[in-house]
């Protein structure tokens, strides 16, 4: 087990669990599929600001799919009622934040998006921000959190084409990190010690995938990820090599973007707990 975690990879397994978490929230009512829940949340997002339609090679881009493959798709989100074409693109269809089985999910992703802020407070790792006077509405939050996100997604696109990869190897860091991502950090040298094995079964049950999907997309993943007889391992190289570096910066620089976004909605940064909608979520459970 890590006792702590340097701050610069606690950031890094902070960012991996709330991709993971906020996957997890919505495929069990997208759809079996990471690439349909991460469409609709930026869907979600479009859509909250103003009503504002995403063409299909926008969501393509805005997720990292090839143009096909978010058309197919976009199109089995149609079927199911979750999206709708207008003028000029696609919107999340009906009223999301009043559906009874959608709203919880979405407010699930902003407050996994709160639990990261609040972990980063505890851990000294926020920066200063300063934050304009008013009351913190909740929708803003979302949309920063769905945007955060998505920018996470992104980030390791160079060496992982497909979203579902990069979801998988997201979920794999926050297993593997565990119960350091509740600990303060450690100094900025030390790395992990010793990785918590997780098995493919425990990340395809936490995000709601086939079991045989998440074990042939990790087979798959030989150079990020090890075998070993306690379980799954991300290689410690994969975040440490140049291309890992890169993305680790990249994330920094997002993160600290959209914090300046939160406080421009005047984010509570004194007291995150307190901008919680429906309380602390709990971690996935990786046994």
């Amino acid at each position: 087990m890590i006792a702590a975690l340097a701050p610069t990879l606690m950031i890094r397994c902070l960012l991996a669990e709330l991709l993971a978490g906020a996957v997890a929230a919505l495929t069990p009512v997208v759809g079996t599929r990471v690439e349909r829940a991460l469409i609709y949340l930026l869907l979600v997002r479009r859509t909250l600001e103003r009503g504002r339609p995403t063409p299909v090679v926008g969501i393509g881009e805005a997720v990292g799919m090839p143009f096909e493959t978010a058309r197919r798709h976009v199109a089995a989100l149609t079927a199911t009622g979750h999206c709708q074409r207008i003028a000029g693109g696609m919107i999340a269809a009906g009223r999301p934040l009043d559906d009874p089985a959608l709203a919880p999910r979405l407010a699930l992703v902003h407050d996994r998006a709160v639990a990261l802020i609040e972990r980063l407070s505890a851990a000294a790792l926020l920066p200063e921000i300063a934050v304009p006077p008013g009351d913190y509405d909740w929708t803003d939050g979302l949309r920063v959190a769905a945007d955060l996100t998505l920018a996470v997604a992104l980030a390791d696109r160079s060496r992982c084409a497909k979203p579902l990869d990069r979801v998988l190897l997201a979920a794999l860091l926050a297993g593997n990190a565990g119960a350091a991502l509740f600990h303060r950090a450690a100094p900025a040298d030390e790395g992990p010690s010793a990785w918590r094995p997780v098995r493919g079964r425990l990340v395809a049950a936490a995000l709601h995938l086939p079991e045989a999907t998440v074990r042939r997309r990790y087979a798959g993943l030989d150079a990020a990820v090890a075998v070993t007889a306690g379980g799954l391992v991300l290689r410690p190289a994969w975040l440490t090599d140049a291309a890992g570096e890169a993305v680790a910066a990249a994330s920094r620089v997002a993160l600290r973007r959209h914090l300046g976004q939160l406080a421009r909605h005047r984010f509570p940064f004194d007291a995150p707990g307190t901008a919680y909608r429906r309380g602390t979520p709990l971690p996935l459970d990786f046994g």
